[in-house]
This record gives structure tokens, C-alpha cells and sequence, in this order.
């Protein structure tokens, strides 16, 4: 998979902080912490509105990456669990960091009550439904859950992103809003278009009117 640089980030991330500041979460959990960039992001908006901050960050970081993994889960190469630790430090959070397989992981760590859920780890199906399931009894009754990666169908079939399919699922239950903007990127096959999805527990079906 090609990595597209962006000089200010993917511009689908400029909701990120937006979400934050919305719901002013005093704990984050982020599965999927890459190099850092989002959680960075994340707790300096946090930190206008809670404080300390509690950020959770779960990954296999590079420690645990391998080339078969990286394919599986159609995943992009992290920092170390040291190298991302360093990048967090001077930000006054309470950042606990979590390395291993997040079915896992997640699962077995001792979580609060979480504000605010990014989910942008494994990308196949399995993967991303496990870590939401997870993720659901431990989530605020406020709480927002914001799923990156979401594609359109080529990439779907195409790539093994498992995003969608998920969303699609959960829709039946939750009302889930789709956010612009959405960032394209060129395929062989065609357009790859990825997109946020936002969940928030809320905002279910049934309090809409639709069944």
C-alpha cells in the first residue's frame, strides 16, 4: 500500500479535533496510535477543556509489526512504544500505552468510563469488530467513537478494509454520521475514497423515529 503525504495531515483529521472539543473528553482511548500524531492532537484538544488528561493508546507498535501483519490489516508501520512515549511526554497527560494485539489487549486492560474512542488499528473485519466490541460495555453512555478508514465498496473488495462492513452493521442499531471531507487516493482499479464514520451512543436508531 502507497503512503500519500499530506504537508498538514490527511484533511479528513481536521474533524478530529473538532470532535474533541466537543465532547471535552477527560479519557481517551485510541486504538491504533501509529506515530503518535493523533493522540498528540487529541490530548492538546482535551487539555483546553479536562484536566489531567487520561489517554489510553493501544498498538502493536514496531516491536510487534511484522510484514504479514502490515498486509493482513492493510496497516502502516509505527513507531516504537519509546518513541511515541517520548512525543507524549511533554504534554501533561496521563498517557498509558498498551502494546500486543489489541483482541487482546483491550479486553484485559482496566479501563475507566471512556469519553472518547478513536479506532484506527487493524483494518480487516475481524480485527475492527473485535476492537469495538471490546470497547462497548467500557464506553461513557455520552461517549463518541469516531472509526477512521471508512472506504467505498472497490476498496473494500479490493483491499480487505473491513470498515465498512462494520458500519454498515451498526447502523441498524446507532445513528451513524458519515464526515467530510472525504480524502481520495488513486488505485489501478479505481478511486480510493476513505472517510470518518462517528458513533455516538446517544444517538441511537430507535431515538430517531426508525426501525
Amino acid at each position: 500500500m502507497r503512503t500519500f503525504r499530506f504537508r498538514n495531515g490527511p484533511p479528513r483529521y481536521r474533524n478530529l479535533t473538532r470532535l474533541v472539543a466537543e465532547r471535552k473528553p477527560q479519557t481517551i482511548v485510541e486504538i491504533g496510535v501509529w506515530r503518535g500524531g493523533g493522540a498528540e492532537q487529541m490530548i492538546r484538544t482535551a487539555a483546553h477543556y479536562s484536566s489531567p488528561v487520561q489517554y489510553w493508546g493501544f498498538d502493536l507498535f514496531a516491536e510487534g509489526m511484522t510484514d504479514e501483519v502490515l498486509k493482513r490489516e492493510v496497516s502502516l508501520r509505527p513507531l516504537t512504544m519509546a518513541e511515541v512515549e517520548e512525543k507524549l511526554a511533554p504534554l501533561g497527560a496521563h498517557v498509558t500505552l498498551v502494546s500486543g494485539d489489541t483482541t487482546i489487549t483491550v479486553p484485559a486492560a482496566d479501563l475507566p468510563p471512556i469519553d472518547f474512542a478513536f479506532i484506527d488499528g487493524g483494518h480487516s473485519y475481524e480485527t475492527v469488530s473485535a476492537d469495538w466490541r471490546n470497547l462497548r460495555a467500557r464506553l461513557a453512555r455520552d461517549a463518541v467513537v469516531v472509526f477512521d478508514d471508512y472506504t467505498n465498496i472497490a476498496a473494500v473488495e479490493n483491499e480487505g478494509y473491513g470498515i465498512r462492513r462494520l458500519i454498515d452493521e451498526l447502523r441498524g442499531d446507532f445513528d451513524v454520521e458519515l464526515l467530510r471531507p472525504i480524502d481520495n487516493f488513486p488505485r489501478p482499479y479505481g478511486k480510493l475514497e476513505i472517510q470518518f464514520a462517528v458513533l455516538r451512543t446517544n444517538r441511537t436508531v430507535n431515538m430517531r423515529g426508525a426501525v
